[in-house]
């Protein structure tokens, strides 16, 4: 597929239109998808991301761990000693840095990322279930391209979070990351 539009870095108001509902529905499934992770097991809802990254990525130091977050360390130390008392993830030193620990998922813990895998695929399938495969293949298609260019893009703050906006001045101030 080719992408239209002007490539000078400007857009039309119809591109700029496009690509405001672009990013509303994109955020509505994201919410859609975090109601997914409620029922999966009491107490692991702010665990389950936490578990998919190191079923992924495998063990890790935990300050690894909230990078991949994109977390501060004392949210994901906190997370992760509940995490840990209910048996989903476990902690060792780092044979090669005392001063550290790694991190990884128990079994238990793959099998609650597996649970969170599989009813995410029955959603879909549900939800896509008159769809033709061509449109399936599509969207996985753009949907694929579109994060392996969110992932290369620059990161711009908002105006808001710039405080380029009335009323920024009220928002807590974070450090860049």
């Amino acid at each position: 597929m080719v992408a239209s539009g002007n490539q000078s870095g400007s857009c039309s108001m119809t591109r700029k239109r496009v690509l405001a509902e672009l990013s509303e529905e994109l955020k509505a499934i994201t919410l859609l998808r975090r109601q997914l992770d409620r029922p999966v097991s009491p107490g692991t809802k702010a665990g389950v991301a936490m578990l998919g990254v190191l079923n992924r990525h495998g063990e890790m130091r935990v300050v690894e761990l909230a990078e991949h977050l994109c977390l501060d360390m004392s949210v994901v130390s906190r997370q992760l000693a509940h995490i840990e008392q209910l048996g989903l993830a476990v902690r060792r030193p780092n044979p090669t840095d005392g001063r550290s620990c790694l991190v990884s998922p128990t079994d238990a813990g793959r099998e609650v990322v597996a649970e969170v895998s599989r009813t995410h695929v029955r959603q879909l399938a549900d939800a896509t279930a008159t769809w033709d495969r061509a449109d399936l293949d599509a969207l996985a298609a753009l949907l694929g391209r579109l994060r392996q260019e969110l992932a290369h893009a620059p990161l711009r703050p908002t105006a808001a979070l710039r405080g380029e906006v009335e009323g920024a001045d009220a928002l807590p101030q974070t450090a860049p990351r």
